[in-house]
């Protein structure tokens, strides 16, 4: 069966998703590089990986890696000099895979983007525009899955990561969390906004914000948590709340 009666059959879902993980010199887009690139072509239809990317990158003019990223990722300087490609290639291979996937998918969209979009920049290349999924907020995960970190999710699905902050493992195992779950509903929270609930408790009842997850912002002196704006008809809260963007 071609791609177009797949997604035919499926009411024209797709079925060719891109899973994509970076690891970098550091956590800001503007001024950190990619240093791995793992993507995953997902078939949504067979339910399996159909392409595997994984590639070392040294960028141009690398000097070397700092050392916290060199303890989180196993990665060292002479495994790029060794093995890595030029971020053009990569980039344009990346491009490639996709052009030929419906959906790209990140766990915490916003960083993986954000890469994304600040090395096509500097490479002048055109960005593919695609709609990102993130698995950290658009996946129905039942209340007995606590963390939203990949390595607590993995293992609260009987999945085991022996190279957690390698690229392509841990797009692997956010794929195959994925794939527990249906693309359908997945896609449907995707289109629905992130907002920030503020629960206003006093100081002798914020264990009920706390037991539900809200975290305590000292600052601004409120309790929060976001949520999908979707979640919130499903939700009693046994307190008054207001409800403002997840970005403010």
């Amino acid at each position: 069966m071609s791609n177009d009666q797949k997604r035919k059959a499926n009411g024209g879902l797709t079925v060719r998703i891109l899973g994509l993980d970076f690891e970098t010199t550091g956590l800001l887009a503007s001024e950190d590089r990619v240093i791995e690139i793992g993507a995953v072509v997902w078939d949504t239809d067979s339910n399996k990986p159909v392409h595997v990317f994984s590639e070392l990158v040294k960028p141009e003019g690398f000097v070397g890696l700092p050392d916290t990223i060199i303890k989180v990722t196993g990665i060292e300087d002479q495994d790029l000099y060794d093995f890595g490609i030029s971020t053009q290639v990569a980039f344009e291979r990346l491009n490639e895979l996709i052009e030929n996937s419906e959906y790209v998918v990140a766990h915490n969209v916003k960083f993986d983007q954000s890469f994304y979009e600040a090395e096509i920049s500097r490479l002048g290349l055109e960005p593919v525009d695609r709609p990102w999924l993130d698995t950290v907020t658009d996946v129905p995960y039942g209340d007995e899955v606590g963390s939203r970190k990949l390595t607590y999710l993995a293992a609260d699905h009987g999945i085991v990561n022996a190279y957690a902050h390698r690229a392509v493992f841990d797009s692997l195992t956010m794929m195959t969390i994925l794939s527990r779950y249906d693309i359908q509903e997945v896609v449907d929270r995707a289109k629905s906004p992130s907002v920030s609930v503020l629960a206003h408790v006093s100081f002798e009842e914020k264990d009920k914000a706390k037991n539900l997850g809200f975290k305590w912002d000292g600052k601004n002196k409120k309790w929060y948590r976001h949520y999908k704006q979707c979640d919130l008809e499903t939700v009693n809260f046994p307190f008054e709340y207001s409800v403002q963007d997840a970005n403010l």
